[in-house]
């Protein structure tokens, strides 16, 4: 029997920080139903009285949260002895609740289910918080491990079908449904299948797949333990815990890479704020455990909490105001505090519980939106893994972002994503867009809706390694935007222009000094820094830093030719 532990760091001071209430609101699993928690006055509410309810999870945005509820139909059968199962994923349905009224609706119940029931994962919720995705499985009339990929649209309230035969990979003699993660590369599923372990990426505009081998043994120590997507330097990859170290995947060309430090997990809306660091330990039974660090980029403090894998069970949780964080785990329900100059903690509160089958497994505190980030350190050369590429090229931009068309280039403009799409214009080089949608994989392309005051439509971002839509922002003292994540630059001309190692001339120092010839790769977006220098991250041998583009009309840096 396992109980969870619901544990909350006060940082930046000694005592208890002063915030608003509504920073002290927080929804986690107990007693196998959802409850709130004011922390601030230490009452708790039960919001559901089923009993055999897990999760929840948070949508990106804040605004909900989704949880299984193990169905009423098979808690009858397994009271009664009737039930086939015993063990695994128990037939659930799916509930939303939104937390500003608290108001909660069944999106996904047993309405034609078999006799055995549906079985249901945890939901994972677009990088948009529009849409719901889950694993549907009806042992019955299903068979075997093909199960469906369903997306639930929460403003139209309809569920669709976006991929069949979804393979569960290798299964015991019952069914443990895989977890779904869901980034701007798409939905991400871990499986094993015979000996292999594989990274599965289902497009969630067509429910393309592209797979990866990840070319583990699966007898041997070093699998995949858990993902995450994370935030590379502007590009939306998926992490991979292994062991001790962390690696990074494209999920758009299987280009695989080491990080030289654990990606961090950090409040969503804040920058600055506190950010938690896992660190893989080795235990007594040989496995490994994942001892939690707090830091503010000054500091690192133990927080205290271990958990002994990466999981949703395990993730911590942070307050709106990034100061405060929270988790499961453990056997109670407790409060702590820590100060993070000196490192104490106290209890402050206590409450028991159990779990067992066939209450659905508990999840992450809510609390705030959180996202992983790594801090663009990697090690080693990159690994390319073989797959069937559906769009080739890694996504750069995203709705709400510019762009700006290369230069010596004319885009077409099309009134669909797709090259059989109406010709509405062009677009040419140094042309500045808002990006209105997208991306949208077809054709063979990344397509994105544009707009600016004279024509929309949709274009393509690139093809064969080459990007045509570029990211752009617009500093004040800088030419075009010429370069983008991924490119290969180098000086233009006579210049020698400095590397440092932050985006501006002030309190930052110089890396390494680039003249004609000298290539590097630009490893993330762009960003303005004093003086109105549009900065680039980049990475010339194993050193990395920041390089400005130019001055005025001026280039310093130029792209190298394919």
């Amino acid at each position: 029997m396992s109980r969870l532990l619901l544990t909350l760091i006060i940082a930046w001071a000694t005592g208890l920080a002063s915030t608003q209430s509504t920073d002290q609101l927080v929804y986690a699993y107990m007693l196998g139903d959802l409850w709130k928690f004011n922390l601030a006055g230490g009452s708790a509410t039960q919001l559901t009285d089923w009993g055999y309810t897990g999760g929840p999870i948070l949508a990106p945005d804040g605004s909900k949260l989704a949880y299984l509820s193990t169905s009423p139909e098979f808690i009858a059968q397994f009271n009664a002895g009737t039930a086939t199962q015993s063990a695994g994923t128990p037939p659930a349905n799916i509930v939303v609740m939104y937390i500003a009224k608290e108001s909660q609706s069944l999106i996904a119940d047993q309405s034609g289910a078999g006799a055995a029931g549906t079985l249901r994962s945890l939901p994972a919720w677009s990088p948009d918080s529009g849409k719901l995705a889950w694993l549907e499985l009806d042992p019955g009339a299903q068979g075997g491990n093909a199960a469906a990929l369903k997306l639930h649209d929460i403003a139209t309230n309809t569920t669709s079908l976006l991929a069949a035969n979804v393979d569960l990979g290798a299964q015991g003699s019952s069914v443990d449904m895989p977890t779904l993660r869901w980034g701007r590369g798409g939905i991400a599923m871990l499986r094993m299948d015979h000996q292999a372990q594989l990274i599965d990426f289902y497009d969630s505009t067509n429910g393309a797949l592209t797979s990866y081998d990840l070319q583990l043994n699966k007898n041997s120590d070093n699998l995949v333990r858990d993902f995450v997507w994370v935030d590379h330097l502007g590009s939306s990859l998926v992490a991979l815990q292994i062991q001790d170290y962390w690696e990074i995947i494209n999920p758009y060309d299987g280009t695989r890479l080491r990080l030289s430090d654990p990606p961090r997990l950090k409040n969503r809306a804040i920058t600055g704020a506190m950010q938690l660091i896992p660190a893989s330990v080795a235990n007594a039974d040989g496995d490994w455990d994942i001892h939690w660090y707090a830091t503010t980029g000054a500091n690192l403090q133990n927080s205290g909490y271990v958990s002994p894998r990466v999981n949703y069970n395990f993730l911590p949780a942070l307050s709106p105001n990034g100061t405060q964080m929270g988790w499961h785990g453990g056997d109670s329900v407790d409060h702590w505090q820590i100060s993070m100059t000196e490192g104490n903690r106290a209890l402050a509160s206590a409450v028991g519980h159990g779990r067992v089958f066939p209450i659905p497994e508990p999840v992450s505190v809510v609390w705030a939106p959180t996202e992983w980030v790594t801090t663009g350190s990697v090690a080693g050369a990159p690994v390319l893994l073989s797959a069937s590429l559906n769009c080739g090229l890694l996504p750069l931009l995203s709705a709400g972002q510019k762009a700006i068309v290369g230069p010596d280039l004319t885009l077409s403009l099309r009134s669909e994503a797709m090259t059989s799409g109406e010709l509405l214009g062009s677009l040419e080089g140094g042309t500045v867009v808002a990006i209105d949608q997208g991306p949208v994989c077809a054709d063979g392309y990344n397509w994105y809706a544009v707009s600016n005051a004279d024509i929309s439509g949709w274009t393509a971002e690139g093809a064969n390694g080459d990007y045509w839509l570029l990211y752009h922002v617009a500093c004040a003292n800088s030419p075009a935007t010429r370069l983008t994540t991924n490119m290969t630059a180098t000086a233009s001309g006579d210049e020698v222009v400095n590397i440092r190692d932050g985006a501006g001339t002030d309190n930052t120092e110089i890396v390494w000094a680039v003249a004609a010839g000298d290539e590097f790769v630009v490893t993330g977006l762009p960003q303005c820094g004093a003086a109105g220098l549009r900065w680039y991250p980049v990475r010339i041998e194993e050193k990395l830093g920041w390089i400005a583009e130019g001055q005025g009309e001026f280039y310093w840096i130029e792209p190298v030719e394919s």
